[in-house]
């Protein structure tokens, strides 16, 4: 399975880094291919390097945004922009300030693989 995660941001790269780096732990162990896409809600503080650890993530972007649109439209635009640029099976969106939690991925193939494609 190809599995994009979205995750909104706007200005807090530090916990935006440290959920892709637990992100990147939790599905180590997992067969499924990850890619991570961030929108960048036109951030006006932007680290200038930001480099977390994905290794265990097929591929990681940054999609930055022109004006300030919030959080659900960024989702809505990532969608929309996956869904024209991507191939994938799933989206998980995430929030990047910490309120989802990243071990609930596992949690999630297994629901999907427990569902036979319902």
């Amino acid at each position: 399975m190809k599995i994009i995660i979205l995750i909104p941001v706007y200005n807090d790269y530090k916990s935006a880094s440290k959920l892709i780096e637990e992100i990147n732990l939790n599905v180590s162990s997992l067969e499924d291919k990850f890619s991570i896409i961030l929108i960048d809600d036109a951030s006006t503080d932007v680290p200038s390097v930001f480099s977390p650890k994905t290794d265990n993530v097929e591929s990681f972007k940054i999609v930055k945004m022109k004006k300030n649109i919030g959080h659900a439209r960024c989702i809505a635009t990532g969608l929309k922009y996956i869904c024209e640029k991507d191939h994938f099976d799933y989206v998980i969106p995430m929030d990047g300030d910490g309120e989802d939690r990243p071990e609930e991925i596992l949690e999630f193939i297994k629901n999907v693989q427990d569902a036979n494609d319902k």
